[in-house]
């Protein structure tokens, strides 16, 4: 059998006698799903008027409790994550209903559940069973936990923008197991960022004291330092009362709060000591002072160099806030460029080389906010839509900017406001989160009178497992 990506493993459970088993092994063992997933396919014959949900979940409880997350936090009441279960209820020559359920690490909408279904509809209505099984997990494998970046609209809109870095995650929160996995990773990354904290120590306070008085930029770095090991030792403490959690309590939604902070205060830490000692070198001219102008430069470089994938396909209506930020991004390359050379010459200060650089990114912010309006304009179709995509642009950027200071040695980052800035990879995270906004309300409108039909009655208890089924 072919093996696909990310397929864990396929079962088949066949008590309606009407599927080729190998068939299916090979098609659906050969399918790439966007993560790893164990796909179920379990036939049985009954009646138009049975709720197969039910069925279905009767069927489990008896036969395969391992389909039922056994998180005793979950208390029985879900599908075990990871799972893509596939019902199929013959229950005519023709006719019948198909149910798909979800873990919830892999629920969708209503809306691509009906999209699911309806993908083996014409094979089911012709008797091909096993092909509009086939047909149906295909599908599955396409939506399930589909990427932002892969979403259709984005296509029809003009295309994929890569995030820059880390990216933001997508994924299915709300049980207690991916609280735990969120305070893990949130503490590993603080440790990080702590552990180059405390290897800087030394250098960070003889940098501090080299600052220049009088300086408005250097002023704003000696503030922060003056409660620099303050911070540091209350992070210290901190990590080390993470560190201790047990179990149960890392499964909190406190836990991960406490998590998180910890690392971004350490995040923080990391990104201010390596400031000062930018700082101290580009003041003092050091050996290394072009290596920490170059740190001042990186951010606006990087998001000036992102700009041509920007607008490359800007959709029709945003030809000229599109051709604004080009024309600027060339522009302000140049300006970089020309700010360096009379920076090493001498010129100019460090000071006056920083305003400049800040001015740059300012004008940046504007472009982007010019571009973002009008991209708005022209995917929204209602007030009520525009409304959505300009909040969650805000978000995003409230978001960013209060995540942590994004620059490696950055001045301006740490001693700016936080929203001043609008970096490129913000701009696309928070568009894109206002397009799959949209587009959800759309889904669940439109399927709002769809034939799926979710919820388990007659047997369900308080089961809240993800998924539906449909006649067809």
């Amino acid at each position: 059998m072919q093996t696909g990506i990310n397929i864990e493993s396929v079962e088949v459970y066949d008590t309606a006698d009407v599927l080729n088993e190998q068939k299916l092994q090979d098609a659906i063992g050969a399918l790439d799903f966007h993560e790893p997933t164990k796909v179920v396919v379990y036939s049985r014959t009954g009646d138009y008027s049975d709720n197969i949900n039910t069925e279905t979940l009767l069927y489990a409880k008896k036969s395969h409790p391992e389909w039922i997350s056994s998180d005793p936090e979950d208390y029985g009441d879900y599908w075990a994550d990871g799972y893509f279960i596939i019902t199929l209820s013959r229950e005519g020559k023709y006719s019948g209903q198909i149910g798909t359920y979800f873990g919830e690490d892999r629920k969708v909408s209503e809306g691509q559940m009906e999209k699911i279904h309806k993908a083996g509809y014409d094979n089911f209505r012709s008797a091909r069973w096993t092909d509009g099984v086939i047909d149906v997990a295909a599908a599955g494998a396409k939506i399930i936990n589909r990427p932002w970046y892969l979403q259709p609209t984005l296509w029809i809109l003009g295309g994929v923008i890569a995030v820059i870095g880390g990216g933001t995650a997508l994924g299915v929160a709300g049980t207690r197991s991916s609280r735990r996995k969120k305070f893990a990773a949130a503490l590993e990354q603080g440790r990080k960022h702590l552990s180059n904290v405390t290897m800087d120590l030394e250098t960070t306070e003889l940098s501090a004291r080299t600052l220049p008085t009088g300086s408005r930029h250097a002023a704003d770095l000696e503030r922060r330092f003056a409660d620099f090991m303050k911070r540091y030792r209350e992070s210290f403490t901190e990590q080390q009362k993470l560190e201790v959690a047990t179990k149960k309590e890392r499964g909190t939604a406190d836990a991960v709060k406490n998590s998180e902070s910890f690392s971004l205060n350490a995040q923080n830490l990391d990104a201010t000591d390596d400031a000062i000692i930018a700082a101290a070198a580009l003041y003092t001219r050091s050996a290394t002072w072009e290596q920490a102008w170059q740190a001042q430069t990186a951010p606006l470089l990087e998001d000036l160099a992102a700009l041509p994938d920007l607008t490359s396909e800007a959709a029709e209506g945003t030809r000229g806030a599109a051709a604004a930020l080009e024309s600027f991004g060339v522009d302000a390359a140049a300006d970089v460029e020309r700010i360096g050379t009379d920076l090493k010459a001498e010129n100019i200060g460090v000071d006056a080389a920083l305003d400049q650089l800040s001015e740059l990114r300012k004008q940046l912010t504007e472009r982007l906010d010019a571009f973002a309006t009008a991209q708005i304009d022209a995917y929204a179709q209602s007030d009520e839509e525009k409304r959505d995509m300009r909040e969650a642009l805000r978000t995003e950027r409230t978001n960013y900017s209060s995540g942590g200071y994004q620059g490696g040695g950055s001045i301006l980052d740490v001693t700016s406001p936080g929203e001043l800035f609008w970096r490129v990879q913000s701009f696309n995270v928070g568009y894109h989160a206002g397009v799959s906004s949209v587009d959800s309300s759309r889904e669940a409108a439109s399927s709002s009178s769809s034939g799926v039909s979710s919820g388990y009655s007659g047997g369900g208890g308080s089961f809240s497992g993800a998924g539906g089924s449909s006649h067809f």
